[in-house]
């Protein structure tokens, strides 16, 4: 009789109504895993051919759309969620009916404390403030503390919500230990903690053969590290490109040569950034029918990723930067007698190169063929840039587009009237207002730079780079690598110093100062400049 008073007001869509036809079976199940309090339970009726059903669950509650209710009773089918607000060990019933049969099953639901879990928030770097919080579980009216630890000294908190600011960039193990008024847990997380943002310069060393990474950091101290490639006698230049960093390596012969030095043995290949995973873009040069004069000297990278390189004195040639062990190519520009209005371009030995605007800008060096040469990227020739620059030696040179401005490093002294020395020289892009910025001597002994290379051959300066976007927010900068005759004389692989006289010069963009030795201690043919903050 109970039974029947207590389903008599029920609605009907709040009973399951299963035809009474088959075996009866009482069943549900709970959800799988571990259940942390506080629990959202929903349960599921696996019972079978049953008419109707109630749900006893006494010590919680029912989560209904309009919220929380204190009914512990349901008649449904599927009961409504079941809420938990603390741990412990819940009992379950299901009652279900199959005409006058009756049959029950109960279950243990075992709610458990939450862990706490250490909300680690997004873009951790290094200097700038970052915000940890928690998640855990709190018994009502119980107070927690909280005691953090980021893993740098003195780096620690007793709020449930910290803003932190670090200092070193790395992996870092986050502790916190809280207590919850019935007892102490604690957990961690490692994170990674990203250095500042920002461009970086690479530079050749020839004492070493590394190559150096120097971050150009604000907010921290810059600390200059060794990438792991070894480089050969000669990396004259690098360029980074897509994520790796291309090198030509001119080999042992860079002057007039005979035996070994006179054979063929340079090429152009690429590692990341990490100097890793080697790639050679070209092939070596088939020594049985080229010598040194077609060795790789110095290059650029163009937008559309080919690579352009200069020889000693054998043309400009092109191959893609994605190549792979590719053949040597063969000349796509060559200054001829004819370009040039001379009876012969024998002793006209090659500089830099540069693609502006959809032309290729190569210079000349040496005793003869001085200057700057405009072709089309085919390889035909177009004109000088500028007959004012005729009697400059043009070791290498870089195009500032943002100034309209080339830097250009003059190698062989002109003695005719005007008389040129060697230098760092800068003038318009269009060759004019030309102006000596930095007075770079060779000498034979004592302090000056380099002699490496001979009279007429000076290798001189081969790295030049420019930021014209800099972390520092000036106008810009020009690096170029300098190589003291005491570390390095003109035998070029024997060093004779230690480095401490060489490194990178910087000189601004805006001519506010003179050039500095920004970074001494190295002995540095090419540098480049990293555009991407990383």
């Amino acid at each position: 009789m109970s039974f029947l008073l207590l389903f008599a007001g029920c609605k009907e869509d709040e009973v399951g109504r299963i035809a009474p036809e088959g075996d009866f079976a009482v069943n549900f199940t709970v959800p799988e895993g571990v259940i942390t309090a506080p629990a959202k339970v929903l349960l599921t009726n696996r019972s079978k051919y049953s008419e109707k059903y109630l749900w006893k669950f006494p010590n919680g509650l029912a989560l209904t759309k309009a919220g929380l209710t204190e009914r512990r009773t349901s008649e449904s089918l599927v009961p409504d969620t079941i809420f938990y607000s603390l741990p412990g060990e819940y009992k379950v019933t299901l009652l279900a009916w199959q005409g006058g049969k009756l049959d029950s099953v109960t279950k243990i639901l075992n709610v458990v404390k939450m862990q706490p879990q250490i909300v680690v928030p997004t873009g951790i770097g290094v200097m700038r403030d970052v915000q940890f919080s928690a998640k855990l579980f709190q018994y009502p009216g119980q107070a927690v503390t909280y005691a953090w630890d980021f893993g740098e000294a003195g780096l620690t908190s007793s709020e449930a919500s910290p803003k932190v600011t670090f200092t070193q960039e790395g992996i870092h193990t986050v502790k916190l230990t809280i207590n919850d008024g019935t007892e102490t847990l604690t957990t961690t997380v490692e994170v990674m903690v990203m250095g500042e943002l920002v461009k970086s310069l690479y530079f050749t060393d020839a004492i070493t053969k590394k190559i150096y990474r120097y971050p150009f950091k604000q907010l921290q101290t810059p600390v200059i590290t060794p990438l792991s490639t070894i480089l050969g006698l000669h990396p004259l230049a690098m360029t980074v490109y897509n994520s790796r960093i291309y090198i030509s390596e001119t080999g042992v012969g860079l002057k007039f040569s005979s035996g070994e030095a006179a054979k063929a043995d340079g090429k152009i290949y690429s590692v990341d950034l990490m100097g890793a995973n080697p790639i050679t873009v070209t092939a070596p040069v088939d020594v049985s029918a080229s010598g040194y004069q077609v060795d790789p000297w110095v290059h650029t990278i163009d937008a559309s990723g080919n690579v352009w390189w200069t020889t000693r004195n054998n043309s400009v040639r092109v191959t893609s930067a994605a190549g792979v062990e590719a053949v040597y190519p063969g000349t796509r520009i060559q200054l001829t007698a004819a370009n040039a209005g001379v009876s012969s371009v024998a002793t006209y030995f090659d500089g830099g190169v540069q693609v502006v605007n959809d032309e290729v800008w190569i210079s000349k060096t040496g005793t003869t063929g001085r200057g700057i040469w405009k072709f089309t990227t085919a390889g035909a020739f177009k004109s000088k840039l500028s007959t004012t620059l005729d009697n400059y030696a043009i070791r290498n040179f870089v195009v500032d587009k943002v100034n309209n401005k080339i830097y250009f490093v003059v190698s062989v002294p002109y003695t005719g009237t005007p008389a040129i020395g060697q230098g760092l020289y800068k003038c318009n892009i269009d060759g004019t207002n030309i102006q000596l910025i930095d007075a770079l001597p060779t000498v034979a002994t004592g302090a000056g730079f380099s002699n490496e290379g001979g009279d007429n051959e000076f290798v001189y300066i081969t790295g030049l780079t420019l930021d014209t976007d800099p972390d520092d927010k000036t106008s810009g900068y020009l690096y170029y690598g300098y190589r003291d005759n005491m570390d390095i004389n003109g035998n070029g692989p024997t060093i004779s110093g230690n480095g401490s006289r060489s490194g990178i010069k910087r000189y601004p963009l805006d001519g506010s100062t003179a050039p500095l030795l920004f970074i001494k201690g190295y002995v540095p043919y090419g540098i480049a400049i990293d555009n991407t903050r990383r």
